[in-house]
């Protein structure tokens, strides 16, 4: 019997909405693709009850359908840490929670997501983890906004879902994001994180340098596409990471791997529509093979 699952993305500029269903036993089927043309900015302009609503309305189809929800936050902060093996996720909760208190001076403001660290140093009694703290008030926002019509299976940022992706990748998945003040770069395989590193920038040359410096401060870089997101990530910033890197650049995509029947009927180009596929694709799963989101 094939599962469906709706999932929507809000980020900077952009909003997307997709339904994704299993086909067969491996495959999938996009039942339906939007765009939706503002984000972040325009739901902070006092205009965000009347967006949401927007949203809902293409929502509206899929009454009662669960609903995978993903926000891009502000910022992050990221956090190493050894947990038990044998912890059960509750407990792994109130690690999340100690380590916030320690780390964090407003932990309540922030979400936390757990992710699987690339390790081979751990002992067999602990796992490496890495914490992924941000804010998370327009996610909560909209997660409560949109619970009225569907249960929300996960609701959290876009990294979780991207180092999904990674599983369907033969060679080591390398994202670089450009936002508007921060330069992020994440690598990781087989659904598993094995580098995240974050910058603050507060100009276009501090954006340049720190680019620059991430990329070629990982030699994985070199050894495959590295692909580019975010709303810096424009034409000229594109031409000048490949010229002081000559490394192989790419927009940010669902891998060729991902057995979907029918890519052909939509446009799959945008950040904000790979995000939703991607964040659908690990809600789907975790239908298939329950493990519980760590968020």
């Amino acid at each position: 019997m094939s599962k469906s699952q709706i999932a929507c993305t809000i980020n900077t500029t952009e909003c997307a909405v997709v339904r994704l269903k299993t086909s067969g036993t491996t495959g999938y089927s996009l039942t339906a693709c939007k765009t939706l043309p503002f984000g972040l900015g325009d739901l902070a302009s006092g205009k965000e009850k009347r967006l949401l609503n927007k949203i809902g309305h293409h929502l509206k189809e899929w009454h009662n359908e669960d609903l995978a929800l993903c926000v891009e936050p502000e910022t992050y902060c990221s956090l190493p840490a050894y947990f038990p093996a044998e912890a059960s996720q509750n407990e792994c909760k109130e690690y999340c929670k100690i380590e916030a208190g320690y780390f964090l001076s407003q932990p309540e403001k922030y979400s936390c997501e757990l992710t699987g660290f690339c390790d081979t140093t751990s002992k067999k009694s602990e796992i490496k983890r890495l914490l992924i703290f941000y804010p998370d008030e327009r996610c909560r926002t909209a997660s409560e906004h949109f619970s009225t019509n569907h249960q929300i299976v996960f609701s959290g940022s876009p990294q979780l879902p991207l180092v999904y992706l990674s599983k369907f990748t033969e060679k080591p998945q390398v994202i670089l994001a450009l936002a508007n003040n921060s330069v992020l770069l994440t690598i990781s395989r087989n659904g598993l994180i094995e580098k995240f590193t974050y910058h603050e920038v507060k100009s276009r040359e501090e954006m340049e340098y720190f680019t620059i410096k991430v990329l070629t401060d990982n030699p994985v870089c070199c050894k495959t596409d590295v692909q580019v997101t975010g709303i810096k990530a424009n034409k000229v910033m594109m031409a000048m990471i490949s010229k002081e890197t000559s490394m192989n650049l790419t927009r940010l995509n669902i891998p060729t791997s991902i057995p979907i029947s029918n890519p052909q009927q939509f446009s799959l180009s945008s950040a904000s529509v790979v995000t939703a596929i991607s964040t659908a694709l690990m809600a789907l799963c975790e239908k298939r093979e329950p493990t519980t989101f760590l968020h």
